[in-house]
Order: C-alpha cells, then sequence, then structure tokens
C-alpha cells in the first residue's frame, strides 16, 4: 500500500458518515506531517465543522489517540478548540471539532498587507501552513541598524491586549490542569467569531507536567531556549538508539515545564507588535544566551536588550495614553522572554500584570474583526430618536431588514453617549451576520445612507457602545 493510499485525499463532496449523522467533505482547510484539515457540514447544512483526518499508518493511529487524550486533560475552557466527538472512515481516524474563521497567521498575513479582513468564506484556507504570513526575521534583530528601523506594520494594542489576554487565560487553564501546551504558534492561535475570542488548537505536542514524552517539541521561532535543549537531547538519544554500537552512557535532560508556553506566547505576541517574527531559526540558544548561562552576571538578559531596541513607539502609538501602554506591555514580555524559565513569569501573573489595566478602545483593526454583532451607524439624529413613535418605526425597519439574513438575538439602538446614532445587532450565528455586513452597508434607512462594521462582544454585553 503507497504513501498516498495512506495519506487522507478526499474530493469534495465526499460522504462521512459519524456521530450520528452524513457529512459532506468540503474544502482543504490544511495539512501537516500527520493529517489533514477539512471543512465538512452535514447533508441538510445545519452544522458546520472541521474535521482532521489521520494518516492510516498505525504510528499515526498513535498520535490521535494521543491527541484526543491531550484533549480530554486540557478540556473545560472557552480558549481552547471545541471537541465534538471522532469516528473512522475508510480505515481513517478522524477528529471532529468546532469551525473556526482563520489563524493568527492569516490575521498577520492580510492586516501586513493592508488588507481588511471582510467575512470569511467558507473555503478559504484557514491554516494556510503554505503561505508566508510573516516578513523573514532579522538574524541580528538587536543590531543597531534593526533599533533604527521603523517596525513594520503590527497589530493595534488594542488587538494585541485581547490576543495576549485571551490566550493567557488559556495558558492559566491548561498549565492549572497540570498539563503543557508545547506547541504554541500563530498558526495554532484561531478566531472563533461566534465567540469573539482567540482559542488554542493542535495539542498533538501536549503533555503532562513532570511526565514529559521523550519527543520534540515546539516549532522553530517559538522554541525556548530549554526546549532547544531538550529537542537537541532527543535528537542525540534518537541517533545513540541506532548507532552500532549503540553509545553506553548519555547525559540526562532535565523535563520542560510550563514556563515553555509563556516563552512561546511572549514570541507570539512580540510578533504580532512587529509584524514579523521576533526570532529567527538561530537567534535562541540553547540554554540560553551567554548572559544568563555565565551564573552570577549582573548583565541583562540578551531577550531584555531585544524587546527594549524593538518595542517601541510606532507612528499609531505615538498619544501619551499609548506610549504608557507600550511602556507597560515592554516591561511585560521583558519577564516572559526570560533565558532561564524560574525568572518568567507564570500565565497568572501575567493576567495581573499593570498592562491589562488599561481600557482600550477597539479601532478600525478591532472592529473589523468578524463576530455575530453588527454594528450600524449613520441612523437619524437625536431628535427622531426621543420622539418614541420615530424611535419604533426605526427600530422595526431594521429588525425587519436583519431577519432577512437570519435570527437576531437582540438590537441596542442608544439614544444618547457615543453610540448616538448607531444601532447594534446581535445575531444568533456569526455566519448571518457575516452576511448581513455586505448586504447591509450601503442601504437606505429613514433617508439616510448606513454603514456597516463589526462590533466586539464583550464591549456589547457591557453596553459600552460607540
Amino acid at each position: 500500500m503507497g504513501t498516498q493510499e495512506l495519506f487522507p485525499d478526499f474530493e469534495e463532496g465526499t460522504r462521512m458518515t459519524g456521530l450520528g449523522q452524513t457529512w459532506i467533505v468540503g474544502s482543504h482547510l490544511g495539512m501537516g506531517r500527520c493529517a489533514k484539515v477539512y471543512h465538512i457540514t452535514t447533508v441538510d447544512g445545519s452544522v458546520e465543522a472541521a474535521a482532521k483526518v489521520f494518516r492510516k499508518e498505525d504510528k499515526y493511529k498513535l498520535v490521535f489517540i494521543k491527541e484526543i487524550r491531550n484533549l480530554d486533560g486540557v478540556a473545560g475552557n472557552s480558549q481552547i478548540v471545541s471537541v465534538y466527538g471522532t469516528f473512522t472512515h475508510k480505515g481513517h481516524p478522524c477528529l471532529i471539532y468546532e469551525l473556526l474563521d482563520f489563524s493568527l497567521k492569516e490575521l498577520q498575513y492580510k492586516y501586513d498587507h493592508l488588507e481588511v479582513l471582510l467575512p470569511c468564506s467558507t473555503n478559504n484556507n484557514n491554516n494556510q501552513e503554505g503561505v508566508e504570513c510573516s516578513k523573514s526575521t532579522n538574524k541580528k534583530a538587536a543590531s543597531s541598524s534593526a533599533a533604527n528601523q521603523e517596525p513594520s506594520k503590527g497589530l493595534s494594542l488594542f488587538l494585541i491586549q485581547s490576543l495576549y489576554r485571551d490566550l493567557l487565560k488559556c495558558l492559566h487553564h491548561i498549565h492549572g490542569s497540570g498539563w503543557v501546551h508545547a506547541d504554541l504558534k500563530p498558526a495554532n492561535v484561531m478566531w472563533s467569531a461566534q465567540e469573539g475570542v482567540w482559542k488554542v488548537v493542535d495539542f498533538g505536542h501536549s503533555f503532562e507536567e513532570n511526565n514529559q514524552d521523550l519527543s520534540q517539541i515546539q516549532s522553530i521561532g517559538y522554541q525556548s531556549p530549554e526546549a532547544r535543549e531538550w529537542n537537541s537531547f532527543i535528537c542525540q538519544r534518537e541517533q545513540s538508539s541506532s548507532s552500532r554500537p549503540p553509545v553506553q552512557s548519555m547525559t540526562v535532560q532535565e523535563e520542560c515545564t510550563s514556563a515553555v508556553d509563556v516563552w512561546s506566547l511572549g514570541c507570539i505576541v512580540a510578533g504580532a507588535f512587529l509584524g514579523r517574527k521576533l526570532y529567527g531559526p538561530e537567534d535562541v540558544k540553547s540554554g540560553g544566551c551567554r548572559q544568563c548561562r555565565n551564573d552570577g552576571a549582573e548583565e541583562k538578559c540578551k531577550c531584555e536588550l531585544l524587546i527594549d531596541s524593538l518595542i517601541r513607539t510606532r507612528s499609531q502609538d505615538t498619544s501619551p495614553k499609548f506610549r504608557k501602554v507600550l511602556a507597560d506591555l515592554r516591561d511585560l514580555l521583558k519577564q516572559v522572554l526570560q533565558c532561564n524559565p524560574r525568572n518568567r513569569l507564570t500565565a497568572s501573573q501575567c493576567l495581573k500584570h499593570r498592562f491589562f489595566l488599561h481600557k482600550l478602545r477597539p479601532d478600525d483593526g478591532g472592529i473589523l474583526l468578524p463576530t455575530r454583532v453588527l454594528r450600524i451607524f449613520g441612523l437619524p439624529d437625536e431628535t427622531d430618536l426621543n420622539d418614541a413613535a420615530e424611535f419604533e418605526e426605526i427600530l422595526h425597519e431594521i429588525k425587519e431588514e436583519s431577519e432577512i439574513y437570519g435570527p437576531l438575538s437582540n438590537i441596542e439602538i442608544p439614544k444618547a453617549g457615543s453610540g448616538k446614532g448607531k444601532a447594534f445587532i446581535e445575531f444568533e450565528s456569526s455566519r448571518d451576520c457575516q452576511e448581513a455586513l455586505g448586504a447591509l452597508n450601503g442601504q437606505t434607512f429613514s433617508g439616510q445612507t448606513i454603514g456597516t462594521t463589526f462590533f466586539p462582544i464583550p464591549e456589547f454585553e457591557s453596553k459600552n457602545f460607540f
């Protein structure tokens, strides 16, 4: 049986049966060494999901079993992808989970190329491994030439704060459950428009703390110094076991801890700010920088110097408030990107950092992230809204037009404050909201042309309208 036959390769329209449903295979969303991911829907179209279809070989069936075990171990957090169940199709183990909208990797690519993130088509490649989503890293990023360059277009401070908070909540739960994710990177961080949060996927490399598997962890560019040391140990061990005669003795390597995730997340956030990867393949040294390996040295960790040189004011962050926010972000990153894992803050300590005390309002970049809440602006002025009959007429018209695209959960039309002149419509489904966004934009309500954007769910639920 050839490799091609063992690797899943399903055409669109293929039918799969499992979880009490018949599923139709749609577009191919992504792939890795062990599996391919497909968009699938039930025959009646009522349920959409993602199917991670593993290779047939026995060793990949073990990978499938391991990921299921890992997901069971960390279940119970809204920032972790929801699993619907498993089944087997033509000998291929299939892991079925919620369909998410796009990865952080894809968002960074769109944002850096000044593209508007419009509603996601179900034909989008949500986790494109073949797309280069960040600019190449300068291996001498801490050099004077890099320090004097204008940073690339990174994400807004609002987006960075919400991204960091969501992922820290996830790590707080994972680490509190005694687990380590061990492969955090932008491709494994995905946006849920339905819930308005970032979620973590792919737990194939995860392990229980103090019970680490004898396998390599983390991806290039996001590997902590101790993970690089661990991976070197695993390579040496594998070479030793295959050598003739075998090596008789090997140095025992200390297992990694949850601190490796904190490091990876720091790299993710710094990269989101810079618009490019923080570290290249050879930038992080096994065991840490020279300053950290030199016990008792009073020099700063090289990572601190790097953050000081790169995380600095951008053209969009020049107000006094942003300078303070940026200073706190820089301080937080310096405390998580420490070569010595014992010197890093934990996820729970990070959540208490003053960076998260800043009340940032979404700019256009934040509002354009798809959610299930639609914001309509350009409604009649305050006089019309204070007239009960006029208000009811506008409310009825908005409700009637919006329901064309799907069931609604709530409508809010503020009569005062910064939300005045706008309407906020919560759909039951983010997919319906995305359809309504394009269809209603530019339409006329009560003689006025309106515009539409998405709106953050937390701001809607707290009635912080603007």
